[in-house]
């Protein structure tokens, strides 16, 4: 059924075709130094010979002024920091899927993406998902769970994921957006993204055309296709495609607009290899089952290729034992009464939260890697006699950690950023992916995937032309800095 789906999509959008994107020209016909040293360059949009259009770079390398010279008649300037950054004229938002953060910052160093202030380090939820991140940055109601399958504690069995997907109920946050190609698409993203991609850029482009003014949202689900299907190199190449999309809009609007990019979590750019632990398992004595009735039962969730594993047992403890043996574990994650244990195979510490705070207590080694961080913050003094830590601080001082955030998104990951937690999650070596056997065979395995709590896997993006960000941001804190930075930048006008 699923085959025909996806078969039955495609043939509807070749048959049916898509209105193609007037790309903006990939390379200027001229640059050259202006006489107070910023950078000019120049386009012939139309190809007649003639510098209709030309850019100006601050010394930041930032495109700060806009140059319109049509044939006969005097040339128009628009200063970009100048357009009003308020309801009055668009705001664009292209939300992409599965974007790691120094994937943009290389191509930003490069002189991409050059009409946005710098990226900003945007770190994702954990587990690193689609539909909980997209939650957490433009509202809706809380997923069910990580993926759309999940276990149902109070039935008792699995909620299937298809059903749950494509009827939208673990993706409220789609309902604010203005474009989103049908659920029924999706599977087709992962089998032939390139197709599936630029239909979703052509009405992305075609319902921004039809938006005037306030803040038009249109997503992309074949970035994360194309992102597990091909990589590094097929991110890049579908970065630079999105930069000429935006560069062509605000050519067409003469600068009256502002545009914001941005992706949910990052991509470990690291092919690998399914693992299912139903053998690791069944060897350590548990039962593999789709049911909780004995102590020894262990439902796992199964469904996307992803970097992590959920489990739902009544003993997690001696689960998390078992499956930390296989060579694909990285670290387990559980709730107890006292507060969330994260294990590696040769360390344990306690995770507690109290009030906007939160302390790691390791018993044994280090496994989340943060003793010379804390031992850094006591010598500060950011560190309380009880050894809790105000929230903030942590964020700051483990912004660039191989675990970002950790402390915090560990414990989200079990108290409110889902309706279903499970009891168990596993994080995966990169080079390792769990998930359906038949997705995996039918997309073709993955070359790229997400989910973990490593930084490539949870770091992502965002850039915005209306005004400078901070360095570092949380998803629920995107949408009221975009909104901060268009007024900051208007009273300092």
């Amino acid at each position: 059924m699923i085959r025909y789906t996806i078969l039955l999509s495609l043939f509807a959008l070749v048959f049916l075709g898509c209105q193609p994107v007037p790309w903006f020209p990939d390379q200027p016909a001229a640059r050259q130094t202006t006489e107070n040293g910023m950078e000019s360059v120049s386009f012939d949009t139309n190809k007649d010979r003639h510098m209709d259009y030309r850019q100006v770079q601050n010394s930041q390398g930032r495109i700060v002024e806009l140059h319109f010279s049509a044939k006969d008649q005097p040339e128009k300037m628009i200063r970009l920091d100048q357009v009003p950054s308020d309801a009055s004229i668009p705001h664009y938002i292209i939300a992409l899927d599965g974007v790691p953060f120094d994937l943009v910052r290389e191509l930003y160093d490069q002189g991409h993406f050059r009409l946005f202030y710098p990226p900003s380090r945007v770190i994702s939820c954990f587990p690193g998902m689609t539909d909980l991140a997209f939650q957490r940055i433009f509202g809706g109601a809380t997923p069910l769970s990580y993926e759309a399958e999940y276990f149902d504690r109070s039935k008792n069995h699995i909620v299937t994921g298809n059903e749950v997907y494509l009827s939208g109920k673990n993706a409220d946050w789609a309902n604010i957006l203005s474009y989103r190609c049908s659920f029924l698409l999706d599977a087709a993203a992962y089998i032939a993204p390139k197709t599936i991609f630029n239909h979703e850029l052509s009405q992305i482009y075609k319902t921004f055309q039809k938006t005037d003014q306030g803040t038009s949202i249109g997503y992309s689900v074949a970035a994360a296709g194309l992102g597990t299907r091909g990589g590094r190199e097929s991110i890049l190449q579908y970065l630079r495609r999105v930069d000429r999309l935006c560069e062509q809009m605000v050519y067409e609007r003469q600068g009256q607009l502002k545009i914001s990019l941005l992706a949910d979590h990052g991509h470990n750019l690291t092919p690998g290899h399914r693992i299912s632990f139903r053998k690791t398992l069944k060897e350590a004595g548990f039962r593999v089952a789709k049911r909780l009735k004995a102590d020894h039962d262990v439902v796992p969730i199964s469904y996307g290729l992803v970097t992590y594993a959920a489990f739902y047992t009544h003993n997690p403890a001696p689960v998390a034992d078992a499956l930390l043996a296989s060579p694909a574990a990285a670290l387990a994650c559980y709730p107890t009464p006292q507060g969330v244990c994260v294990r590696t195979r040769d360390g344990s510490a306690l995770i507690s939260y109290h009030d906007g705070r939160y302390r790691y207590a390791p018993d044994s080694g280090d496994p989340l890697q943060l003793n010379p961080i804390l031992d850094n913050l006591r010598q500060q003094g950011l560190i309380a006699e009880d050894g809790f830590i105000e929230d903030r601080v942590l964020l700051d001082a483990t912004q660039n950690h191989i675990y970002p955030d950790p402390l915090r998104r560990i414990w989200l990951a079990f108290h409110g950023l889902v309706q279903h937690p499970a009891d168990l999650i596993v994080c995966l070596h990169d080079g390792w992916y769990h998930g359906s056997a038949s997705f995996d065979r039918l997309s073709g395995g993955a070359v790229s995937t997400h989910g973990s709590l490593n930084q490539i896997n949870s770091t992502t993006f965002l850039l915005t032309m209306t005004g400078p960000l901070p360095p570092a941001l949380r998803l629920e804190e995107i949408m009221p800095a975009l909104q901060k930075s268009s007024v900051d930048k208007m009273e300092r006008r």
